[in-house]
């Protein structure tokens, strides 16, 4: 009787998902938009925003798995900015407000390459390059592909050895599901509410006001099939042998109660990086640099800043 239960709440779920799906995407790449800009890679929009002074050492912020992109960085980037850094912080491609491809190629690799594209264009050079979450693999392959981009690496809940968790991945390929299985858990779903909360130690975090303004992106027209691309792409990068390779100064930052990067995943990081620290801050989860966003932003900043004259 239970899994009879079960399979009915699944199947009114994905019709319900099917339904919304149909009228959800509404809006497009400038929803929200009140400063920034966007750079053009082979034709294609990458928002990006900016920080600080121009004179000051750049620090790259770049997001983890998240569609709301760059917005994950809202307590930190101000904050940098105003203490003398020159701040950049990128939405990936098919994230926050650029572009949504429908192929299958959101990989490490052309992610890392797509961003070294408008670093190049914004004639950014030995950055500080603060990444989150998976974002990180990203920001290890650009160090180990293109190092004249970075200095230093901050890396913050890394997903390296591991892909992020995609439960409905087997739905991707079903023309029939994947678009409502893609919204019901990363696009602003009842289930895409469970998810973030995961990502939280501090439950309080959760306010309207947040979750608003991170579903905003999801309503850009194209964000189901770009979700469904990216289930559907392969991780296709260098790591992690090509750890042993990077020897730019490393710090690892982890929440002590991160379910999604737990310790081990710090601790085999850092083994593996030639030039790495690890720092675990109590009573933090994945989302370490909203929670104890001050503490976070005097490691980036000290860390930063070690070598700025």
């Amino acid at each position: 009787a239970l899994c009879l239960l079960g399979l009915i709440f699944g199947i009114l779920a994905l019709g319900y998902g099917l339904a919304i799906a149909q009228v959800w995407e509404d809006a497009g790449l400038d929803i929200g938009v009140e400063s920034g800009g966007w750079a053009w890679v082979e034709a294609q929009p990458i928002y990006y925003r900016t920080w600080g002074p121009k004179e000051g050492p750049w620090v790259v912020l770049i997001h983890g798995f998240q569609m709301e992109g760059q917005e994950t960085w809202q307590a930190n980037a101000r904050v940098l900015g105003r203490w003398g850094m020159h701040v950049l912080a990128i939405d990936l491609k098919g994230f926050g407000h650029s572009f949504r491809d429908k192929t299958p190629t959101y990989s490490v690799r052309q992610e890392a390459l797509i961003l070294a594209q408008v670093l190049n264009q914004l004639r950014v050079q030995k950055a500080t390059i603060v990444a989150h979450g998976w974002g990180s693999a990203v920001a290890l392959q650009l160090a180990y592909e293109q190092p004249q981009f970075v200095d230093r690496l901050v890396l913050i809940s890394p997903l390296v050895f591991h892909s992020p968790p995609c439960p409905w991945r087997p739905a991707a390929r079903s023309p029939w599901l994947n678009r409502s299985a893609a919204w019901l858990f990363d696009a602003g779903g009842p289930l895409w509410r469970a998810r973030q909360g995961q990502a939280f130690y501090d439950r309080s975090f959760l306010t309207p006001t947040y979750l608003r303004r991170v579903r905003q992106p999801t309503h850009i027209v194209g964000t189901l099939d770009a979700l469904v691309a990216m289930a559907l792409s392969s991780p296709e990068d260098d790591l992690p042998e090509a750890l042993l390779h990077i020897s730019a100064p490393t710090l690892i930052l982890l929440g002590e109660r991160d379910r999604l990067s737990p310790p081990g995943e710090g601790q085999r990081l850092q083994a593996g990086l030639p030039s790495a620290q690890l720092v675990i801050i109590p009573e933090a989860g994945h989302y370490v640099h909203i929670e104890r966003a001050t503490e976070v932003n005097h490691y980036i900043a000290d860390f930063c800043l070690q070598h700025t004259p």
